[in-house]
């Protein structure tokens, strides 16, 4: 049984610290994954064009790609953000009242200590930076001074639903567009 899987930058998955060669992407959903040092968001394209049934698992993914297809091949950097990072939120909040627990994905830019908003940017103005794998951020009723961070493993579905969800604000998305 396979519970850690490497995303190539080249948009293949392999068993990480196994035989090399592509496994089967649905039997990875579940498994931790792992990226090497130099994956971009265009290496997490690849990986959807390689694996094309993978595209079916969130709704934006289509015209997501559709515009990825368009863009330049290369040099799709932007100056404002120095690395992508995917992270995880745990938020408890609804105090004083009803309080709930939240856990939600973040894909956010990221300049040295800065966390950049990259909903401004255009996709070819993201897909040959740097994407990392950050830590579980833990907020307790929204107050700055009560954050903590944990190491933890991300899935595959995890890891795809959650930059498809970041990347769904960009340029309002066919299914997020208001209709009269």
């Amino acid at each position: 049984m396979i519970n850690a899987i490497s995303l190539n930058i080249d948009g293949s998955i392999s068993a990480h610290g196994g035989a090399a060669g592509d496994i089967a992407p649905l039997r990875g959903l579940a498994c931790r994954v792992v990226i090497p040092d130099g994956y971009t968001l265009r290496s997490f394209f690849r990986m959807l064009e390689t694996h094309p049934m993978l595209v079916e698992l969130n709704p934006f993914l289509p015209e997501l790609v559709d515009r990825y297809r368009i863009c330049p091949p290369d040099g799709c950097i932007c100056g404002a953000v120095g690395f992508l990072e995917f992270r995880k939120t745990v938020e408890m909040i609804g105090f004083p009242g009803e309080p709930r627990l939240e856990i939600y994905p973040v894909f956010q830019g990221r300049l040295g200590d800065e966390t950049i908003e990259i909903k401004p940017f255009d996709m070819d103005m993201l897909l040959d930076i740097p994407v990392v794998l950050g830590k579980l951020q833990h907020v307790i009723f929204g107050d700055r001074t009560d954050r903590f961070e944990f190491e933890t493993v991300y899935t595959l579905f995890e890891f795809i639903d959650g930059i498809a969800w970041a990347l769904s604000f960009h340029n309002a998305p066919g299914q997020c567009a208001i209709r009269g």
